[in-house]
Order: structure tokens, then sequence, then C-alpha cells
């Protein structure tokens, strides 16, 4: 990854095959960051992890994946989830990583809607829906060739495709697949 400026990290869980990166998002105030990577399924002797990412609570001890901090440190805390990448396929090369937007989920703008600040603007459709997978969408098109080098991208549009596809830049998605080229 070419942009460097990102959080260290720190691995703090590495059981069950699932790994979790901490590290401390320094803004407008001091928060307690994950990056989790579980597995959730087996295909084709691969596993596929999920990427999670948001807010440590520390008193549950997990990551609260739908909070929007708004620490205003957006671009280094990104930077710093996608640097994590490389190091999850370092110490699994054979992964497949999964990536989808809490906000990409079936139910989102139901559950959105009982708390929306703006619901007349949102009646035919919410404006926060796909915000998370759009960012990372964004990321790989600008990025694509460099990145093509060294990942394969496969990705699903819930409202046209039943399976994943091979992607194609600068078209909508809410699930990415990513493999490491070995």
């Amino acid at each position: 990854m070419k942009n460097t400026d990102y959080y260290e990290t720190e691995l703090t869980l590495a059981k069950k095959q699932k790994l979790q990166y901490l590290f401390v998002s320094i803004g407008n105030s001091m928060i307690i960051k994950a990056i989790q990577y579980s597995p959730i399924l087996k295909l084709n002797g691969r596993t596929i992890y999920n990427l999670g990412f948001g807010d440590y609570d520390e008193t549950l001890q997990t990551i609260v994946d739908d909070s929007n901090s708004n620490n205003g440190d957006v671009h280094r805390v990104f930077n710093t989830v996608l640097h994590s990448v490389p190091k999850f396929f370092i110490l699994n090369p054979d992964a497949v990583l999964y990536v989808c937007g809490s906000d990409s989920k079936d139910n989102y703008k139901r559950l959105c809607s009982q708390t929306c600040r703006n619901i007349e603007k949102c009646r035919d459709s919410c404006r926060k829906e796909d915000r998370r997978i759009k960012i990372y969408c964004n990321y790989v098109d600008k990025n694509f060739d460099d990145l093509s080098t060294e990942y394969i991208f496969f990705g699903r549009n819930k409202a046209v495709h039943e399976k994943f596809v091979q992607y194609i830049p600068w078209q909508k998605y809410h699930e990415i697949l990513v493999y490491k080229i070995k």
C-alpha cells in the first residue's frame, strides 16, 4: 500500500483462526478500534474470513461495527484497516477475504428508519445504506491496476447477481471477495 498515514496495530487475538488487531484512533478523542478477521466458511479447501472493523468495547471485549465515532481521523483509520490486509494474507496466504459493510445488511434500512432524523429524505432509499462498502469499492476502483498485481477481486450486487462475479471497477457491489495471488 502506498499511503503510510496509518496507526500502528497490535495483534491481540489469534485463536480459533481468528485474528484481531487493536489500535488507538487519536482525533477529537482517543478511541480504541479493532480490526478482526473471523473465519465464516470453508469453500473448496479454503477458509473465507470476514473483515470486521469498528470501535472496541473493552467491557464486552467485542467490536461495535455500526458506530460512527466521527473522530476527525477517518482517512488514517481507513488506511490502518487497509494496512492490515497484507498482514492478514502473510499469516493466511490461502484464505479468502470477505468484505461487506454493516450498513449493507438486508435489515439495515428498516433499523435505520427507527432512529432516522431525516426520514422524509430517506423515504424511498436510505442515504446511509451501503456507505461503508462504497468506501472499500471506491478504494479498489481507484487502485485496481496496482491492486490486481497482488489480489483477485470478485463482487456481488444483491439486486443483480445471485453469485459473485469477476470484479469490474466502477460497478456497484454489496460484497467483495479478495484472493491473494501466489
